[in-house]
C-alpha cells in the first residue's frame, strides 16, 4: 500500500539540534573602568590630593612635619565628605537609614567617587609611614566604596557610613596639630578632646550599629560592603576603650582645673 502524503506530514520529527550560545566574556579591568561614573575624574582627584598635601608641607605649614601635612589634608577632605554625604540623605536624618541596597543617586555616586579617591591617597600616605591601624581601616572603606561606585548600588549606606566616620574627624586631626603647636595643656585642646570623644561615640557606637546590622541583612548587597561595614565598625569598637578612657581623662581634668590651679598659687 502507498504511504499517504498527510501521514509522512504527520510523522514525528528529529529534534532540531541548537548550538549552545557560549557565555560572553568576562570584562576586563579596563573596560570595566572605562564606563564607571566618574572614572576619569577620580584618578585626577586623586592626584589632586597628592599636589595638596606637597603644598601644605613645602609652602604653607613647611615649618611643620609630614603628619601635620596630611592631617590638614584630611580635615579638608572630611568638611568636603560631611557636606556631600550629607547632602545625600534625601530626608534629612530621618533619611539615614532609607534605600538600604538600593541603585546610587548622583549625589551619591559623586560623593564616594570623591572620597574614594582620597583614601586612595590616605593609604598611600599611611602605608609608607607604616600606621597600620589606618591601612587595615583604609582597606575596609575603600573595598566598600569601590564595590558601591563599580556596581551602581549601596550608595544609601556607604554614605550614612562616610558621614558617621567623618563627622569626628576634624576634631580628631585638629588634636594632632594642637599638640604639634605646642598648645596640649590648653583648655582649647581639653575642649577639642571631648569634642571628638563625644562626636566619636555616638556616631559609631551608638548609630553606627543599627546602619552596619541593616546593611548585613540586606540580600541585595555585595559581600564586600557588608565586610566593609563590620570590619569598620570592628575597628571603631577597638578605638572606643581608648576614647572612653581619654573622655574621661579630660572631663576630670576640665572640671577640677581651677581647684588644681588654686592650689599651684
Amino acid at each position: 500500500t502507498s504511504r499517504s502524503p498527510f501521514s509522512r506530514a504527520l510523522r514525528p520529527r528529529p529534534p532540531v539540534r541548537t548550538m549552545a550560545k557560549s557565555a560572553p566574556p568576562p570584562e576586563n579591568v579596563m573596560a570595566l573602568l572605562t564606563r564607571v561614573k566618574y572614572a576619569q575624574e577620580m584618578t585626577k582627584w586623586t592626584v589632586g590630593w597628592f599636589l595638596l598635601f606637597l603644598a601644605i608641607r613645602f609652602g604653607v605649614f613647611r615649618r611643620y612635619s609630614a603628619d601635620f601635612a596630611n592631617r590638614v589634608v584630611s580635615i579638608i577632605h572630611a568638611v568636603v565628605a560631611i557636606y556631600y554625604s550629607y547632602a545625600c540623605f534625601e530626608n534629612g536624618f530621618a533619611g539615614m537609614f532609607a534605600n538600604i541596597g538600593g541603585a546610587n543617586t548622583e549625589p551619591q555616586a559623586l560623593c564616594m567617587a570623591v572620597s574614594l579617591s582620597y583614601f586612595v591617597y590616605d593609604l598611600v600616605y599611611c602605608s609608607l609611614q607604616g600606621e597600620l591601624e589606618s591601612v587595615f581601616h583604609h582597606f575596609f572603606t575603600i573595598g566598600g566604596l569601590a564595590s558601591g561606585v563599580l556596581n551602581g548600588k549601596s550608595g544609601a549606606e556607604l554614605c550614612a557610613c562616610l558621614f558617621l566616620m567623618e563627622v569626628s574627624n576634624p576634631s580628631l586631626h585638629l588634636r594632632t596639630l594642637l599638640l604639634e603647636m605646642g598648645l596640649k595643656n590648653t583648655a582649647v585642646f581639653s575642649a577639642n578632646n571631648l569634642v571628638f570623644a563625644f562626636v566619636f561615640l555616638v556616631c559609631r557606637l551608638v548609630i553606627g550599629p543599627p546602619l552596619v546590622w541593616k546593611t548585613l541583612a540586606c540580600p541585595d548587597n555585595e559581600f564586600i560592603v557588608k565586610l566593609g561595614g563590620f570590619g569598620i565598625l570592628a575597628v571603631s569598637v577597638m578605638w572606643g576603650w581608648r576614647i572612653v578612657m581619654m573622655f574621661i581623662k579630660e572631663a576630670k581634668k576640665l572640671l577640677g582645673g581651677g581647684a588644681e590651679s588654686k592650689k599651684k598659687r
